[in-house]
């Protein structure tokens, strides 16, 4: 990576995607154990859908695990696409299309994807607006496809919960601990998903896979 490429990332990180600091320290392998969770496809996804994409970490893990993946990242945010872009480019992955759109209303057909991922960018909204996100990602996806969804869980022991506190009153919004206690898989089921595997031994993260059902 060049030093201009390191510190654009470096600063998208630090203002769009701070939760790839602690993942970075603390749960090193949550990005491949993310994109792992789309093997329950049948062999890996097809047609990829990355909401929010962000820095795009999560896209090299999916590129590497599944060479033949055709991949589609959504942001609003053009830099960050470009980011995103750049460093699959860098990894040998060409496969990508970038649209700068908004996640809660997307420039894409109904059915058109296999396997939609959302990782930890549902807590950068509301809860209406994740409502709609959730709501779009069930529109995309074919019937029986995979909606794979990592993003914050509580964490246990006084200590570790209130580093927990600081660290998302200081860095997220006050909304995040909706997520936690079930919040997350009941929004999901709400938009329509049968959630069929759920995980919490990852550091900071709840990985959960979700079925679209025939409807």
């Amino acid at each position: 990576m060049s030093p201009r490429d390191a510190l654009r990332l470096a600063w998208h990180t630090a203002r769009s995607d701070i939760v790839e600091v602690p993942l970075r320290v603390l749960g090193g392998r949550v990005r491949h154990e993310t994109a792992a969770a789309a093997g329950e496809a049948g062999g890996g996804p097809r047609e990829l859908l990355d909401v929010c994409t962000g820095t795009g970490s999560v896209l090299l893990e999916y590129a590497r695990l599944y060479p033949g993946v055709r991949i589609t990242a959504v942001d609003r945010d053009p830099a960050l696409l470009e980011l995103t872009r750049r460093r699959l480019a860098r990894a040998g992955f060409s496969r990508v299309r970038t649209l700068e759109a908004d996640a809660r209303e997307l420039p894409l057909p109904a059915c058109s994807v296999d396997v939609a991922n959302v990782s930890f960018g549902l807590h950068e909204s509301a809860r209406l607006d994740r409502g709609l996100i959730l709501g779009e990602c069930f529109r995309v996806l074919v019937p029986g496809g995979l909606l794979v969804v990592s993003d914050y869980r509580e964490v246990e022991g006084r200590a570790r919960a209130l580093l927990m506190r600081l660290y998302l009153r200081a860095a997220e919004p006050g909304w995040v601990p909706e997520l936690f206690s079930g919040g997350l898989e009941r929004e999901i089921e709400a938009a329509g998903f049968e959630v069929i595997s759920a995980r919490t031994d990852l550091p900071l993260t709840r990985l959960l896979v979700a079925r679209r059902g025939q409807a």
